[in-house]
């Protein structure tokens, strides 16, 4: 009795029988290791639990994806309790950053090696998005996947430390620009680009005029905020593709990467330099007014070096240069390009005014009938007359003009001005002339053409049947079909249409023979040679019969031999400009050619 109240759980008599002791001692030793097995169960338990809820975010689905358990630091980052996710799909924590390609990715990976892990984007509860460390790990039995566990760590403060980090690294901390070694990457990417695409690109140096008494007389914060404003006065004048750069000091720089011509920079860099004559505002005790300039120095890839070191050190020397002629200035590395974008940018100022200062003139070339000898029209050509320098060749500003647009403008004027003197002549009695007017490809696509014209004839009473606009076969072929549907809306409102320089484009005959045209011209260039080059006068020979057959009239352009008009009338060319009738003339020298031919 005594026995059992200590805690004995069985006894064995006297006389002992060994058969009994064995099958006892083995029930007992049987007992102790089940016990033994319980306790580290309950360890293990213990310790599952405790990883569990760890500091980690656990989630753990069915095979078929269905969460059935998740942990408190789960929780704690998606912001969702566990009643909320068990019995539904992970799909809900998408944040939308990853495509399909990224997740078909994910579970093949686990398909093939049972686990993946790497960077996911997630939304949380509140709707946030969320950066995060995600383990995925496939539990099997017998080769056959019962659950998946996926652990997850939110590294929102990694990735803002490694933000952190790059902004060291890369910008400015006071302006908060790229620095010298971002700019360097940039500036070597630019290359590439160029080099694949052939494009263009400049570098600007920038360095504040007399920024350093400034800073001395006004103190230290007072010339950074300077430098702050100076920063974000410059991001005003620039394209989101250019950037701006600070390399220390006072010193800005500023890649072009994407420019259309060698001069764009030299644009920029006035605009730049127009710009930093208004004054800055410092907040110091009061509000303090300062005036600073600048001085730019500017160099392009491919002319002035191919290497980031080469471009920024040309432009470095090109931006001495400019403090040498006085600062508050620009210069390239070479002088010849200095001085081209110098004219350009005054040609640029002058063309705008043109029209306003009334320096425009059209000149008018004779058109004769070859079998009779009478002039049967004229084309209108532009001159400019400008006050100090005289007459301009229009060599010299039309291709500009074409490049930055303003052919729009002045082409509209020369229709204009045309019609309005053909008018003029009309109501004076003078034999009706068929008017020709130069239209630039340009004209031709960016601009209304059939508004403008049906708005200059209304406007003059100038008849639509004495009018030929004049296109080149190239600007037609830019876009056939856009071309033919506005060449037959001309044509009906009774406008004659020509193809001017003929022969120098690359046409398609299966397009021209659908061309509303009346008139083809040849160009001056197969005219000149005649009658000595056997090409230029089977050419010309070709362009007539081509023209015939096909139903145009055909104009020889550059005439100014005999001997070139002997043989364009023994081809059968219907008519023909140049100096051997005349060259082109002011409007009033043009009526006086016109009334000694009656």
């Amino acid at each position: 009795m005594h026995g059992y109240t200590a805690g004995a759980t069985d006894y064995l008599t006297k006389p002992l029988d060994d058969h009994i002791l064995k099958a006892k001692v083995h029930v007992f030793l049987r007992l102790h290791s089940q016990y033994q097995q319980l306790q580290e169960n309950n360890a293990a338990l213990t310790l599952a639990a405790s990883v569990f809820e760890s500091q980690q975010g656990i989630i753990i689905t069915t095979a078929d994806n269905i969460i059935i358990r998740v942990n408190k630091a789960f929780s704690e980052v998606t912001g969702y309790s566990s009643d909320e996710v068990v019995g539904i799909n992970p799909r809900f924590l998408k944040s939308g950053r990853h495509d399909s390609d990224f997740y078909r990715g994910m579970w093949q990976s686990i398909e093939n090696t049972g686990a993946w892990q790497g960077e996911v984007w997630n939304r949380r509860k509140n709707g946030e998005v969320y950066p995060e460390w995600l383990t995925i790990t496939a539990v099997k039995n017998e080769d056959v996947t019962i659950h998946y566990i996926g652990t997850m760590t939110d590294i929102t403060n990694y990735k803002s430390a490694e933000e952190q980090i790059r902004q060291l690294s890369f910008y400015d901390p006071l302006t908060g620009l790229p620095n010298r070694r971002l700019l360097l990457e940039r500036l070597q990417l630019g290359i590439n680009l160029c080099t694949n695409n052939g494009g263009l690109m400049a570098l600007m140096m920038l360095d504040i005029d007399h920024f350093k008494s400034i800073n001395d007389s006004l103190g230290h914060l007072a010339g950074d905020e300077l430098l702050q404003q100076v920063a974000n006065r410059l991001s005003l004048h620039l394209n989101n593709s250019d950037m701006i750069a600070r390399l220390g000091g006072d010193e800005f720089t500023v890649l072009l990467d994407s420019i259309n011509h060698v001069d764009d920079g030299a644009h920029i860099a006035e605009n730049i330099i127009a710009s930093f004559k208004k004054p800055f505002y410092l907040n110091m005790d009061t509000e303090y007014e300062v005036y600073i300039g600048v001085s730019i120095g500017i160099s392009v890839y491919g002319q002035h070096g191919t290497t980031p070191e080469h471009l920024m050190d040309h432009a470095d020397a090109a931006l001495y240069k400019a403090k040498d002629s006085g600062r508050n200035c620009y210069a390239y590395f070479s002088e010849e390009l200095t001085i081209a974008a110098r004219q350009h940018i005054e040609l640029e100022k002058r063309l705008r005014q043109v029209i306003e200062r009334e320096e425009l003139l059209v000149y008018y070339q004779p058109q004769v009938d070859i079998a009779t000898g009478k002039i049967i029209g004229a084309e209108a050509l532009i001159r400019w007359q400008q006050p100090i320098e005289g007459f301009t060749s229009p060599w010299q500003f039309i291709n500009f003009a074409e490049e930055n647009g303003f052919i729009a403008t002045i082409g509209a004027w020369i229709l204009r001005e045309t019609c309005r003197q053909g008018k003029q002549w009309l109501d004076a009695g003078l034999p009706p002339l068929v008017l020709a007017v130069n239209i630039s490809p340009h004209q031709f696509r960016h601009s209304d053409m059939i508004a403008l014209v049906v708005e200059v004839l209304k406007d003059t009473a100038f008849p639509a049947h004495y009018l030929e606009l004049e296109l080149t076969e190239s600007g037609l072929m830019d876009n056939q079909d856009t071309s033919l549907f506005m060449l037959n809306n001309l044509r009906q409102l009774g406008v004659h249409l020509a193809i001017d320089d003929f022969g120098t484009g690359y046409s398609s005959l299966a397009y021209l023979k659908h061309f509303p045209v009346s008139t083809l011209k040849i160009d001056k260039s197969f005219i000149d040679d005649i009658p000595y080059q056997q090409d230029d006068m089977a050419i010309a020979s070709t362009i007539i019969a081509m023209g015939h057959i096909l139903g145009f009239k055909v104009l020889a352009e550059g005439v100014e031999t005999p001997e070139q008009l002997a043989f364009l009338q023994e081809k059968g060319c219907n008519s023909y400009q140049g100096y051997i009738k005349s060259r082109p003339l002011p409007a009033q020298e043009f009526e006086q050619l016109l009334r000694e031919q009656l």
